[in-house]
C-alpha cells in the first residue's frame, strides 16, 4: 500500500514539475512573440499590429432604419484630409468576383496614417470607380483633389449629360445609373503612435429609383407607352464635396426602360361597359441624382408627361412634393421633407387619366408597402 502511495505521489510530483516547465516555456514564448510582433511605428511590417486607423462604414440613413452597408455597397473610396482640411491621400477597396470583403459585417478599412488628426470624404458605389467608368450609360464622373487641395471644393461628381433639343439630357444609354453614396467626417479623428484608432462614417444614398405607371380610366384599351413622353426635369446633375448640389444647370431625365402590360381580365369603361379586350398599362423607370425639397416650390424638380399625338402635357407635378406626401407614415420619426427624400430611394407613382386628363395618383414605397392617393378631380 505504501509503495502504491509513493508511486502516486511521485507521479503527481512529476506532473506538477511538467506543468511548471510547460507554463514557463509558454510565458517565454509569449514574451518573445510580443517582442517580435511589437507594434512600434519604427517597424516596416505592421500587418498584424493594432495601430493606425480602422474605418467602419454604415448605411442606416434609410426609411428601414437598418444598416444595409454590407448588402448594398460594393466599393468605397476614402479621401483623407489633414486637420486643416488639406488633401493627403485616398484609399479604395471593392468587392470583386471571388473576394467580397465589404460583404462581411466585420469589415473595416485599415489606413496606415502617420500620427495626427484627419478628416474624411467618402464616395461609394456598387462597383469600383474604374468599373463604373468602363460601363455603359451615364456615369457620375469625379473631379478628385490634388495634393494640398482644400476640402471645400476639392471633390465633386457630375452626371454625364448631352445637349438635347431643349437643354441638357442625361445620357443613360438605356441603363440605370450606378448607385452613389456620399459620406463625410468633419470632426477630426486622431491617429496615435503605437495604438489603434477606430471611427465609423455614415453614408447617404444620392441616387433615386422611380417607377411610373400610367392608366386611362375611360378606355384602358387605348393606353400605349409609345404615345407619351415622360421626363423628370431638375437641377441636380452636379454634387459638391459636402453633398449639396450645384443647381446652375437644368437637366432632363428620360426613362431608361419603358414597356406596356395588360390586365388579366377584359377592361370596362368609366360606366362599367365591357370593352371586349384587356386594358393596357404603360410603365417607365427613371433613376435620378439627389432630389432636393426647396422653400420655394418653383425651384423643385418636375415630373412631366406629354401626349405625343395631341401635344398636351397631361401630367405636370412637383416631384419632391408628391413623394413627400408619404411622409405621414413616418410621423413617429418626424422627418423633415428633405430627410425623408434622402432616406427614401425606391418610389412607385401610378397615374390615372380620365378622358386624357389627370384624375389621381397613387404614390408608394415598395420596400415598406406605404402608399397614399392624391386626388386631382372631384369624383
Amino acid at each position: 500500500k505504501r509503495t502504491k502511495e509513493r508511486m502516486l505521489n511521485e507521479k503527481q510530483g512529476y506532473m506538477r514539475d511538467k506543468m511548471k516547465k510547460w507554463f514557463a516555456a509558454w510565458c517565454g514564448l509569449t514574451a518573445a512573440c510580443a517582442m517580435t510582433t511589437s507594434c512600434s511605428m519604427m517597424q516596416d511590417d505592421l500587418d498584424d499590429c493594432p495601430t493606425g486607423l480602422y474605418l467602419s462604414f454604415k448605411y442606416d440613413y434609410n426609411l428601414q432604419r437598418a444598416d444595409m452597408f454590407n448588402d448594398h455597397v460594393g466599393a468605397v473610396t476614402v479621401y483623407v484630409f489633414d486637420e486643416e482640411g488639406r488633401y493627403v491621400t485616398k484609399q479604395e477597396e471593392a468587392n470583386v468576383p471571388g473576394h467580397a470583403p465589404l460583404s462581411s459585417p466585420l469589415y473595416t478599412m485599415r489606413m496606415n496614417l502617420a500620427p495626427g488628426k484627419y478628416k474624411f470624404l467618402v464616395l461609394a458605389g456598387q462597383k469600383d470607380y474604374e468599373a463604373q467608368l468602363a460601363g455603359g450609360g451615364a456615369r457620375f464622373v469625379r473631379r478628385e483633389p490634388g495634393a494640398g487641395d482644400a476640402m471645400e471644393g476639392a471633390l465633386d461628381v457630375t452626371l454625364d449629360r448631352v445637349a438635347g433639343a431643349s437643354g441638357w439630357e442625361v445620357a443613360h444609354g438605356g441603363l440605370p445609373l450606378d448607385t452613389l453614396w456620399h459620406g463625410m467626417e468633419l470632426s477630426a479623428a486622431e491617429v496615435f503612435e503605437g495604438k489603434p484608432t477606430y471611427d465609423t462614417i455614415s453614408l447617404v444614398r444620392d441616387t433615386k429609383h422611380i417607377n411610373v405607371s400610367l392608366r386611362e380610366i375611360d378606355d384602358p384599351t387605348q393606353m400605349d407607352v409609345a404615345n407619351y413622353e415622360f421626363r423628370i426635369i431638375d437641377r441636380n446633375a452636379r454634387i459638391l464635396w459636402d453633398n449639396s448640389l450645384d443647381e446652375a444647370e437644368q437637366v432632363a431625365y428620360t426613362p431608361y426602360a419603358a414597356w406596356n402590360t395588360d390586365d388579366r381580365v377584359p377592361a370596362t369603361d368609366a360606366e362599367g361597359n365591357d370593352l371586349g379586350q384587356p386594358g393596357h398599362i404603360a410603365h417607365v423607370e427613371f433613376m435620378t441624382s439627389r432630389i432636393l425639397y426647396h422653400e420655394d416650390a418653383a425651384d423643385d424638380g418636375i415630373l412631366s408627361v406629354t401626349n405625343h399625338e395631341t401635344g398636351v402635357e397631361v401630367i405636370r407635378v412637383n416631384l419632391p412634393d408628391m413623394l413627400c406626401r408619404l411622409r405621414k407614415y413616418a410621423d413617429i420619426y418626424r422627418y423633415s421633407p428633405q430627410e425623408f427624400l434622402d432616406r427614401g430611394y425606391d418610389y412607385q407613382m401610378d397615374f390615372f387619366l380620365k378622358g386624357g386628363e389627370l384624375a389621381y395618383v397613387n404614390i408608394g414605397i415598395s420596400v415598406l408597402n406605404w402608399s397614399v392617393r392624391v386626388q386631382f378631380e372631384e369624383l
